[in-house]
């Protein structure tokens, strides 16, 4: 199967003074959340991988979960497969800026990694471990909160600083 993943990274930064972030972690809990059309993803899971990561490059601070930044990456996860398509630009024209409004994430900071073809989530980070756009938006020390979703073979992960 071919692996294709994202050669373009959307990024979203506001330099707002005022951003105090609002953390809802849930990182540290075990359950599974279903997710709407997507597969069962194991958040907690993907909270510690994405700490680790950052906290192997000098970020200690793990991420918390957030709700908002989960469905939106579960929205674009699942009109991706839905249609498709393989793009930061959803079908109806959405942005990630627009996708964070949409879910009611009031961003200062918001950042989104694609992927598709990969069958493993272990696979997906790795890859974008390997780009140094995608590896810049998981490391982004801006970034105190996430979501990710999968629905088949396409993976969203969506990283954010609400204000």
């Amino acid at each position: 199967m071919k692996v294709r993943i994202t050669a373009i990274v959307a990024t979203l930064s506001l330099a707002l003074s005022a951003c105090n972030p609002s953390v809802s972690n849930t990182v540290g809990s075990s359950e599974t959340q279903r997710l709407s059309l997507g597969q069962s993803v194991d958040i907690a899971a993907v909270g510690a991988r994405v700490s680790a990561l950052r906290a192997g490059q000098g970020l200690a601070r793990p991420l918390g979960h957030s709700a908002a930044l989960q469905a939106a990456a579960q929205a674009h996860a699942d009109d991706m497969a839905r249609t498709g398509e393989f793009s930061h630009r959803g079908t109806n024209g959405s942005t990630l800026s627009s996708r964070l409004r949409s879910a009611g994430y009031n961003a200062c900071f918001g950042a989104e990694n694609i992927a598709y073809g990969q069958t493993r989530i272990a696979q997906v980070f790795q890859d974008w471990m390997a780009s140094p756009g995608h590896r810049r938006n998981i490391l982004a020390a801006e970034a105190t909160q996430f979501g990710f979703a999968r629905n088949g073979t396409y993976s969203v992960l969506l990283l954010g600083r609400s204000c």
